[in-house]
């Protein structure tokens, strides 16, 4: 199985027997001829991931350096919560929350492109011909930042997951404050409606070093990475939850169309996720060069990260976006008549932040 890949042939798509569209919209990625999903940029992509971490394997390596033990399990509102609402014509708090996911997934590309193309070479002591830290820079990060937001005439996953959400509730009046207090900061020269919390996570709260001596561009890579790759972990329960959701009839005025998406975009991310998890995982076996000189164990700089990342992600920053959320929705259920009610009914559901 060959380790070494060009950029065309990482961006490459497989040969696809159908595509998809969605009002008039091409979807990226497509269908084979049994009708099964196709990600896109995938005629040699998974081969070539699947390889490098078949490398990792055979020399004793551990291929992951995260596990799904460090996101939280429960997403708020649950499952049976936001069915409540949507069962009672309370739309906003999942037209909110969709439109959220679709910003975040567009913000991925903006992020990527931030990313200094720098040669990891100059900054490990060992070799990395045929690795998947060698092709982050020639195709890999091209290929995930084309998946968030698109490529020519095809949507990315921003504008899928817009589509199940106008597809799903059935264009919802999409309202200014769900652009406000977002999670994660807007990327520098974005110049959308997007607005940060406080607390957001943004660039400028990653400058502060981890380690002393590591290159900071370098550093800032890294942590890059494990910052996406915990949001693309995170992603996952949000996807299970959405799918949930508006799989239900009573929910949901398309769910075939909702279903089906969500479970394509989630094959996509798949494919981001063990690519991050597999150069993350080599770069733990390698030894980092500092800028006086000296070295120290790769593992560190990427146990550092890691742990940045997930702080960065959870805890109270978390917990008083949660809080902002359901003020929200308090907001939207107490301008009805049975405001009250629907309020007792929602929290009597599963717990409400504080």
């Amino acid at each position: 199985m060959s380790l070494t890949y060009t950029r065309d042939q990482l961006l490459a798509d497989p040969p696809f027997a159908q595509r998809l569209r969605h009002d008039g919209r091409l979807l990226h990625g497509g269908l084979d001829a049994a009708g099964q999903y196709l990600p896109p940029r995938s005629a040699h992509r998974l081969a070539a991931i699947r390889g490098w971490r078949e490398q990792l394997a055979a020399a004793g390596h551990l291929t992951d350096v995260l596990g799904p033990e460090v996101i939280p399990d429960d997403f708020f509102p649950s499952e049976e919560q936001a069915k409540v609402l949507l069962r009672n014509g309370a739309r906003g708090a999942m037209a909110r929350i969709l439109t959220l996911i679709g910003l975040v997934e567009g913000f991925g590309n903006d992020g990527i492109k931030l990313m200094p193309p720098i040669d990891f070479r100059d900054h490990l002591v060992e070799p990395i011909d045929g690795t998947c830290l060698a092709h982050l820079h020639a195709g890999l990060l091209e290929a995930h930042g084309n998946d968030e937001s698109g490529r020519g005439e095809e949507c990315g996953h921003d504008q899928m997951w817009f589509a199940i959400r106008d597809a799903a509730l059935d264009r919802p009046e999409i309202l200014p404050e769900y652009f406000t207090n977002l999670p994660i900061a807007p990327p520098p020269g974005y110049e959308g409606p997007a607005q940060a919390a406080p607390e957001a996570i943004s660039v400028g709260s990653m400058m502060e070093p981890l380690l002393d001596g590591v290159d900071p561009f370098f550093e800032l890579t890294i942590r890059g990475m494990a910052t996406i790759l915990v949001i693309e972990l995170m992603a996952f329960r949000t996807f299970e939850w959405a799918a949930r959701v508006l799989s239900d009839s009573a929910c949901s005025v398309d769910p075939d169309f909702a279903i089906s998406t969500i479970d394509h975009i989630r094959v996509d991310e798949e494919i981001h996720v063990d690519y991050l998890q597999t150069a993350l995982a080599e770069l733990s076996t390698l030894t980092v060069r500092k800028t006086d000189g000296s070295t120290l164990p790769g593992a560190e700089l990427v146990a550092a990260a890691c742990r940045s990342a997930v702080d960065n992600q959870t805890g109270d920053r978390f917990d008083r976006i949660l809080a902002y959320r359901y003020a929200q929705i308090r907001t939207e259920l107490l301008e009805r008549e049975d405001g009250e009610q629907l309020i007792a009914e929602f929290d009597a559901l599963g717990p409400v932040p504080a």
